[in-house]
């Protein structure tokens, strides 16, 4: 997705439907656009811009969209949703289950729970940081970890392809049948880390 093409979707966003949008995704009212051919429902580009709390969301086609302002999701379960090339730059937490982060901007972002079977391929995770965050079967390829500090975290059945890292902290996670070039960590802080 090029910057023309988001630009395109966060346009289509009028005050009544993105709070429609965002009435939908706390499970009220009806969705603001059409199915998309693949099922999901149709939040490309939302302005997510209040927090999403205590809700269960699945089949959710959220390209393009943007935490702003206050928008956040906390103690959520989130499955079967699609967050590619969004921009999500704030708290994402409980549970997130086969979602897919390609190339989306987490810059900054606290991530905290469990992530199971997610794609962060391309993913822009620099200075995002958590705390006992457990991430399961998910893919790292090509993603940006730098200045990212994920301190007493477990990788269980990761996989981590050309990834970047540098000038944050790895301190106290555990990597179970999740391989990791050390060589390839830079100046990252690993103290503590175990590998299994």
């Amino acid at each position: 997705m090029n910057k023309s093409e988001r630009g395109k979707l966060a346009r289509r966003w009028t005050t009544q439907q993105s709070n429609a949008g965002l009435a939908f995704l706390l499970g009220k009212g009806a969705p603001p656009f059409q199915r998309l051919d693949d099922g999901q429902n149709d939040l490309r580009g939302l302005p997510i811009t209040q927090v999403i709390r205590n809700a269960t969301i699945s089949d959710m086609d959220l390209s393009g969209a943007t935490l702003e302002g206050f928008g956040q999701f906390g103690m959520c379960r989130v499955e079967h949703c699609c967050f590619r090339n969004s921009q999500l730059t704030t708290n994402l937490g409980h549970l997130f289950q086969a979602c897919d982060f390609t190339s989306a901007k987490l810059t900054g972002a606290v991530l905290w729970g469990q992530f199971c079977d997610c794609d962060f391929s391309s993913a822009n995770l620099s200075s995002a940081s958590g705390n006992q965050t457990k991430f399961i079967r998910c893919v790292f390829s090509r993603t940006n970890f730098r200045k990212a500090h994920l301190l007493h975290c477990a990788f269980e059945d990761c996989t981590f392809e050309h990834c970047t890292f540098g000038s944050g902290s790895l301190a106290f996670s555990k990597f179970e049948r999740s391989p990791l070039d050390l060589d390839g960590l830079g100046n990252t802080l690993i103290e503590k880390v175990t590998m299994n």
